[in-house]
């Protein structure tokens, strides 16, 4: 079950981050879908702002990736298959790391998924 609820909140952090960032961004999505971004100089990618900057900011963020991540471990909860709890370390190291360079974020709120997944129950190993 906190697993389960490991990959809901995953789900709603990343598709949150989505809707709320795309919303303040809509003036961008022009530049984005017409091919405005294609062959930037190399100054854009070090330094972005405007739609670039709103590019990763939005798309090119931590939300797609999070979103399908919530969207696996789910599955895999419901299913009964155990996620690793390798993943929930990582995803705890990622989130502090990031929040120690940026402050105020909401970064923090992956800690919640993560300790769920390093405490989520294993089955019984079996013994031979």
């Amino acid at each position: 079950m906190a697993a389960l609820w490991a990959g809901r909140i995953l789900v709603a952090l990343g598709a949150l981050h989505l809707v709320v960032t795309g919303a303040q961004n809509t003036r961008y999505l022009d530049e984005w879908f017409t091919g405005a971004l294609w062959g930037l100089p190399r100054d854009e990618f070090v330094h972005p702002g405007g739609a670039v900057g709103a590019f990763w900011f939005v798309l090119g963020s931590f939300a797609v990736p999070m979103l399908l991540l919530g969207v696996l471990v789910a599955h895999l909860a419901r299913r009964r298959v155990a996620v690793p709890r390798s993943v929930g370390w990582l995803l705890g190291a990622w989130c502090l790391v990031a929040a120690a360079i940026l402050e105020p974020t909401p970064m923090l709120l992956g800690l919640v998924p993560a300790v769920l997944l390093i405490r989520a129950p294993r089955a019984p190993r079996a013994t031979a």
